[in-house]
Order: structure tokens, then C-alpha cells, then sequence
């Protein structure tokens, strides 16, 4: 993981290493796009919604798969918006996410729309490049 902090004196900073969970926000909705029933299980078992929640997972990996990008605001930290873009391995699996993230207020409508045609390109880029990765399958 690596990140680039923003000029703002008002911003969103994860550090390198920080966990998340991966039942809430944009990121995790790419990265369950694959996901087994089983592991939506467990990942909604680890949540506060319990096991009801690997549905919503479900339905919201489906959607950001179908969009091609996902959406989340206020999910993790209120206030706080996210956009993120599947980075896929030579197989099309999904491998990683590429995320922005900030405060709400700078994220209306059209602002997610570019970063999210930016956050693709740049994720083209790094597939491209043939990222490897353990979970990619290229070896």
C-alpha cells in the first residue's frame, strides 16, 4: 500500500499498514467482487450487522462491478467519502483496489465521476504492467 497525502490542511490520511475493515467502504466493495459465499459470510459475521450483511456485501460488489468503480460515504469515518477501482491480475481477478478518499464536501457528483476515470486509468497502468501479486495467479 503506499499513499499520497493531500495540500489541504483538512484531509483524509491512511497510513501505510492501517486496516480497515473489509465489511464498509468503496475498497472493500472491489475487492469482494469475487468473493465465495463463505467469505461473505465471514466477512459480515465480523461486522456490527451481523450475518444479514453478506447480502448488502454482495449486492454492493455487484454494483461497483457493474459500474465499474465504487462509492462509499461516511461508511467508516463520518464525513469522510471514498472512491476506489479494481487493479486486476493477467486473469481479470481482482488483485487490489486504487482509492481516493477525502472529505465529503469535495466529492460531489461530478468530482467522483473524473476521479473515478482517473483512478481506472492509473489502474490500467498498474495492471498493465503485469503487478504481481499471491492472489493474482500469475506465478
Amino acid at each position: 500500500m503506499a499513499h499520497e497525502e493531500s495540500p489541504h490542511p483538512l484531509r483524509h490520511v491512511v497510513d501505510v499498514g492501517d486496516e480497515q475493515p473489509l465489511w464498509a467502504g468503496a475498497s472493500s466493495k472491489i475487492l469482494l467482487r469475487d468473493a465465495s459465499d463463505a467469505t461473505l459470510r465471514r466477512v459480515a459475521l465480523a461486522s456490527p450487522h451481523g450475518e444479514d450483511h453478506a447480502e448488502r456485501l454482495r449486492a454492493w460488489a455487484a454494483e461497483a462491478a457493474e459500474r465499474g468503480y465504487a462509492v462509499s460515504s461516511s461508511k467508516w469515518d463520518e464525513g469522510l467519502t471514498a472512491v476506489a477501482v479494481p487493479v486486476t491480475g493477467r486473469t481479470g481477478k481482482v488483485i487490489a483496489s486504487l482509492s481516493l478518499s477525502g472529505p465529503s464536501h469535495r466529492f460531489p457528483y461530478e468530482a467522483v465521476e473524473r476521479f473515478a476515470s482517473e483512478l481506472t486509468a492509473a489502474a490500467r497502468l498498474i495492471s498493465d504492467q503485469g503487478f504481481r501479486h499471491p492472489l493474482s495467479g500469475d506465478r
